[in-house]
C-alpha cells in the first residue's frame, strides 16, 4: 500500500482546515454537503495512524474519496476566494447555488463515465444562468430550483438508468463503517435530570 496519499490528505486538510472551519462553523450546505466524503477519510486516516492495517477495500474508498474531494474543493475555494473574497455571509447567500453546479458536474462525469453525451443543451444552459446569477448576485432562487428540477428530468430520462450521486455512495459507506453522520440530537421533554 502506497503512503503517501495518505500523507497528502493530511497535507491537505492542514492546508484547507480554516476553510472548512469556517463552512462548518457557519453550518454550510457547503460543509454538509462534503461531510460524508470527510468523514470518512478522516475515520480511514484514523485507522493507519493508529497503527492498524487498511484493507485493500478501504484504500481503494479513500484514494476515490480523496480525489473528489480535492477536485470539489478546489472548485468551492475558486467561488469562495474569487468571486467572494473569502467572505462566508455573502457566500452563505449562494452556496446552495454553487452546490447546483457540483451536482451538474457530478453528473456530467457520470454520463461520460457511462458514456453518454453530457453536451445537453438544457443543462448547459442551466449551469449558464446559475453561474451568472452567482456573479451577478441575483436573488432568482426560486427560478433556478424549478429550472434545476426540469433540467434534471430532462438529463435523467436520457441516462435511462438510476443516478447516484458519490455523496450517496459515501453515505452508505459511512453507515457500514458505523459512522452516523445524520443523527438525530435526542430531545428530553419535561424536566432535565
Amino acid at each position: 500500500m502506497d503512503n503517501i496519499i495518505y500523507k497528502d490528505y493530511a497535507s491537505w486538510k492542514i492546508e484547507n482546515h480554516e476553510v472548512i472551519d469556517i463552512f462548518q462553523k457557519n453550518g454550510s450546505v457547503i460543509y454538509d454537503r462534503l461531510d460524508p466524503v470527510l468523514s470518512v477519510l478522516d475515520y480511514v486516516y484514523d485507522h493507519l495512524v493508529e497503527g492498524n492495517e487498511v484493507d485493500e477495500d478501504l484504500d481503494t474508498i479513500f484514494k476515490a474519496g480523496f480525489s473528489y474531494l480535492h477536485s470539489q474543493f478546489e472548485t468551492i475555494k475558486i467561488y469562495f476566494e474569487t468571486l467572494f473574497q473569502s467572505q462566508c455571509d455573502d457566500f452563505v447567500n449562494y452556496s446552495e447555488m454553487v452546490l447546483y453546479l457540483l451536482y451538474i458536474y457530478d453528473i456530467r462525469t457520470d454520463m461520460e463515465n457511462n458514456e453518454i453525451d453530457s453536451d445537453v443543451e438544457e443543462l448547459n444552459e442551466l449551469e449558464t444562468c446559475i453561474e451568472n446569477m452567482i456573479m451577478e448576485r441575483r436573488n432568482d432562487f426560486d427560478y433556478i430550483k424549478g429550472q434545476m428540477n426540469d433540467t434534471l428530468k430532462i438529463v435523467f430520462n436520457k441516462m435511462n438508468y438510476e443516478y447516484v450521486s458519490i455523496i450517496d455512495i459515501f453515505v452508505e459507506i459511512a453507515e457500514n463503517l458505523g459512522i452516523f453522520i445524520y443523527e438525530d440530537d435526542e430531545l428530553l421533554i419535561g424536566k432535565e435530570i
